[in-house]
């Protein structure tokens, strides 16, 4: 249980760091905040891949921890609270871009 919600534990372990992730399917389905465009080059690291796991699998990640063999936590995600709403949106305008959002065209090689 982790902020009073059900979860799971999955392991994702590679030769030089294990990705630990608690996560439940009482919430939606997580989607992760991409910054940019993702490496094309090269295999996929492991923190790259675990928010494409929890989607499709329709999986919320409550704590995520990538540790090196001697503990070392690598990376981590963690939700703090978790407050139910009703998202009111009359105008249907939260989930749209700016007035001035301009999308750029991905390089080509």
């Amino acid at each position: 249980m982790i902020l009073g919600i059900e979860c799971r534990r999955y392991e994702l372990a590679q030769p030089m760091e294990t990705l630990e992730i608690w996560a439940t399917d009482k919430l939606i389905p997580f989607r992760a905040y991409v910054r940019g465009a993702p490496p094309t080059f090269g295999p996929r690291l492991i923190d790259d891949l675990w928010p494409t796991m929890m989607r499709e699998r329709k999986l919320f990640p409550l704590l995520v921890s990538l540790r090196y063999p001697n503990g070392t936590e690598r990376f981590r995600f963690e939700v703090k609270s978790i407050t139910p709403e009703r998202i009111v949106d009359p105008g249907g305008t939260i989930f749209q871009p700016p007035p001035n959002y301009q999308e750029l065209p991905k390089p080509s090689f």
